[in-house]
């Protein structure tokens, strides 16, 4: 019976020695582990420090067009009449711009006709026309659409709003001593120098029938003009 519970008590004690031991084996890896983790961390790239770019915006100045509607001005160039001559034109222009594509626009202008080939030809004894009759004026109502709004620069902190704009219309043409029916289409360009004050170029062409040189004909008379109105 003593060698029974000695053998007993003596198998409880190496299994309190086992169980020590891997408690003991178990705590002296720790250091171990942390010591295998901080190592891999220090293998880690370091993180890449980003630069953010040093842009300085730049402070451009633009001409805006007035809160106004209306726009008055005057315009010079030249006007070819057909079967006549080049001659110098002047004029006068209205515009209301009903929204910020489209406008309305009244012209008026003038131009002298000058001689004709066979005039020339034929010597200064002959004239197709009265020095009244080659009055060529006219005056039409166009309806104008901007289709390219834009700016232009002319300097890194200084610019201008800009637009081509298409126009067309009609109106009368009084020339020769006749009264004529004018249908009238063309482009332009304009540039807002400042909130009320802009510069046009405009290029156009008054087609009508015309009876002075052969019967029923229709004529073109191109006109390319620059000008300067104000919006009030």
């Amino acid at each position: 019976m003593e060698n029974r519970i000695e053998h007993f008590l003596l198998s409880q004690k190496s299994a309190r020695n086992g169980l020590t031991a891997l408690m003991l084996t178990g705590i002296g890896a720790l250091p171990l582990q942390a010591l295998a983790a901080e190592s891999a961390a220090d293998d880690k790239p370091a993180p890449v420090q980003v630069i953010a770019p040093e842009v300085q915006p730049r402070t451009i100045k633009e001409a805006d067009i007035d809160a106004e509607f209306f726009e008055v001005g005057g315009f010079a160039g030249l006007l070819s009449i057909d079967n006549f001559s080049t001659e110098p034109l002047i004029g006068v222009s209205a515009a209301f711009h009903a929204t910020e594509d489209f406008f309305i626009q009244f012209n008026y202008g003038m131009a002298e006709a000058g001689l004709t080939s066979f005039e020339e030809l034929s010597g200064s004894n002959v004239r197709l026309l009265s020095s009244s009759d080659r009055d060529f004026i006219y005056y039409d109502f166009l309806l104008g659409y901007n289709i390219f709004p834009g700016e232009i620069f002319f300097s890194d902190t200084l610019a201008f709003n800009s637009a081509f704009y298409l126009v067309g219309g009609v109106g009368n043409t009084e020339f020769g001593g006749e009264n004529n029916f004018t249908t009238t289409f063309g482009t332009g360009f304009r540039v807002v120098l400042l909130d009320w004050l802009t510069v046009h170029v405009d290029f156009r062409d008054h087609m009508f029938k015309s009876d002075l040189i052969r019967e029923s004909q229709l004529t073109h008379n191109i006109e390319l003009s620059s000008g300067v109105t104000l919006f009030f």
